[in-house]
């Protein structure tokens, strides 16, 4: 019975996301700063900070955090979304490449939810192939983005040619900053390395803004 109950703890356990506030970083620091001012996908709340997530869509802390996010609009103005897909999920290049094409558009805020309530983890170790099975999950969702005479190819290599770019060189700027994996939330002064609900909400409601 002990041990049942110590294992049943342990398992509680490894399904919370581990958080931990960055010792001796600002928010508001030139690294991280060049880190929010490369997002090109931004969602608005009702509040009065911005703040940055450096995220995966196919993270799962990074669900969680999007998740707390969209149900606390009221605690930030300006919410960016800064991509740094991980090796360990195969595939999510893609996504970015996806929800970046369609930042400034009025479909950008139901992909981004897709992307992070319902995009799944492709089965496979094949770069491209993982690739083609995000993209498939999109165009079943939102057909409209496969332009007329436009084939599934042909949008893959549009989407690569038009925002890979972008997505290589903000990974370089978060790895300049020294910033270890996702998710990441900066909040003025803060910088929150892991997802915490707790700890995500204070140093939002916390307000400390970059001067």
């Amino acid at each position: 019975m002990r041990n049942t109950i110590l294992l049943t703890i342990l398992a509680l356990a490894l399904l919370v996301p581990s958080m931990a506030f960055a010792e001796g970083e600002n928010g508001c620091a030139p690294e991280y700063q060049a880190v929010t001012d490369s997002a090109l996908v931004k969602l608005q709340g009702t509040g009065d900070m911005d703040i940055t997530v450096v995220t995966d869509p196919l993270c799962w802390h990074c669900r969680l955090g999007h998740k707390l996010l969209n149900e606390e609009k009221g605690l930030y103005r300006t919410l960016s979304i800064v991509f740094f897909p991980r090796k360990q999920f195969i595939g999510s290049d893609m996504a970015a490449w996806i929800l970046e094409d369609a930042a400034g558009t009025d479909s950008l805020q139901a992909k981004v939810d897709f992307a992070y309530k319902h995009l799944k983890q492709p089965k496979t170790e094949d770069l491209g192939e993982a690739r083609d099975i995000v993209l498939t999950q999109f165009l079943f969702q939102f057909p409209e983005m496969i332009g007329e005479n436009e084939t599934v190819d042909d949008l893959s290599a549009r989407l690569e040619k038009n925002n890979a770019p972008h997505v290589l060189k903000t990974a370089e700027l978060c790895r300049t900053a020294k910033i270890p994996g996702t998710p990441i939330l900066i909040a003025g002064e803060y910088v929150l390395l892991g997802y915490g609900a707790g700890p995500w909400v204070k140093a939002m409601k916390t307000k400390r803004f970059c001067k």
